[in-house]
């Protein structure tokens, strides 16, 4: 036999709650804090000033970027549907997701043609078994590369959505060496919010899926990508 009890109304203790923080909050805003400090140290660089020659940041780039076990890949402006086609066959992959936008570029054309290119132009209800059991691949574009860490920075929107990178088993990301940037707040300025807007969200992405939650002991996979590739098109003209 069971009992239920009904839940008490805190409606009235929330209410007062809300009150007092409303009457305690300052007249007139705070100021802003200043960040200079922070951008001139060591974990800002180049968000002041010249902007760091983005050909100096390939090397480091790539060298933060596989010791979290992301693999690098080099292209050119004119080759690199051709790497990404190489990178899909190595993993075998058969059924690749990409976004509305990419989809029509003739680069990512090329890119999948031999490869079933599956849109994301549905609402992801519509198709989340699919995705979840049966897309191989997920292939995006990067908005930026953060050098010091060898970090991704995608910005998902209705053309590329972040569960491109976050569902398929291997992510293929494609970035532009010009787009690389020495640190978090340089590539983050770089994105010109203040006059496009804030997105929904950045995603930012370091190596593949990894968790330490079971006894401390780094495992990669255990919730989204086992693999990240990354194709580093050097559209500089840098001999590497």
């Amino acid at each position: 036999m069971t009992s239920s009890t009904a839940s008490p109304d805190t409606g009235a203790a929330r209410g007062a709650i809300l009150a007092r923080l409303r009457q305690s909050a300052p007249s007139q805003p705070l100021p802003a804090p200043s960040l200079a400090a922070y951008h001139a140290g060591p974990f800002g660089r180049g968000r002041l000033g010249v902007r760091i020659d983005p050909a100096s940041l390939i090397a480091p780039f790539e060298a933060a970027a596989r010791g979290w076990r992301a693999d690098v890949r080099h292209a050119t402006p004119a080759d690199w549907p051709a790497v990404v086609r190489a990178v899909l066959a190595e993993h075998g992959a058969r059924r690749v997701a990409v976004g509305c936008g990419p989809a029509a570029d003739p680069g990512c054309v090329a890119a999948l043609a031999e490869v079933e290119a599956c849109r994301f132009d549905r609402p992801l209800a519509h198709w989340k078994t699919e995705l979840f059991d049966r897309i191989d691949a997920g292939l995006t574009t990067a908005r930026a590369g953060i050098a010091d860490t060898g970090t991704l920075v995608l910005r998902p929107g209705p053309d590329e959505p972040r569960t491109l990178s976050l569902v398929p088993p291997l992510h293929v990301a494609v970035l532009r060496a010009s787009d690389l940037h020495a640190s978090l707040p340089a590539a983050i300025a770089a994105q010109d919010l203040a006059t496009t807007g804030m997105p929904t969200n950045l995603v930012l992405v370091t190596g593949p899926s990894k968790t330490a939650d079971i006894q401390q002991v780094l495992a990669f996979g255990a919730h989204g990508p086992k693999a990240l590739v990354i194709v580093l098109v050097n559209d500089l003209e840098v001999s590497l």
